[in-house]
């Protein structure tokens, strides 16, 4: 029975397939370990899954080429059902704020609401630190603080 994992995306999902083939076989070739194919569905499964976060890591640490597909989003997609690159939403959201920023404040949240709201946004911050998403995220959660008086 396959492990349940929340990849980004199928893509996500395809390269850390990749890099647990290309590790099993490495380690196949070194040892007595099995190859992939004689793995079975649920190893196949856990190795995968154990990628994806090498597969992170080595983005975060700057490892892989810097001209590979952009970082996209995790549930935003466009109208084709494809996710999009993290930095454009950015530029989306930032626009939107600018062009619609400018009208009446609506009481909309309740002080417990925008408290929820200004976590998940901190937590988002710390996800991305690096990246215009996580910095647009510090803004808007700064001014939600700022409003709420902390």
């Amino acid at each position: 029975m396959p492990l349940p994992f929340p990849y980004a995306d199928d893509v996500e999902r395809e390269h850390a397939e990749r890099l647990a083939v290309a590790r099993q076989q490495l380690a196949h070739e070194g040892a007595l370990h099995p190859a992939w194919e004689e793995l079975t569905e649920e190893e196949r499964e856990g190795a995968t899954v154990e990628a994806v976060w090498y597969l992170r890591a080595g983005r975060r640490a700057g490892l892989y080429d810097a001209e590979a597909s952009p970082p996209v989003t995790a549930m935003v997609r466009d109208t084709n059902g494809q996710p999009i690159p993290r930095d454009e939403y950015e530029t989306f959201l930032r626009t939107w704020i600018e062009k619609n920023g400018t009208g009446d404040r609506l009481a909309l949240l309740d002080s417990a609401e925008t408290f929820v709201v200004a976590a998940l946004l901190d937590e988002l911050c710390g996800i991305y630190p690096k990246e215009r998403l996580g910095q647009l995220a510090r803004e808007v959660v700064t001014e939600l603080n700022d409003r709420r008086g902390v």
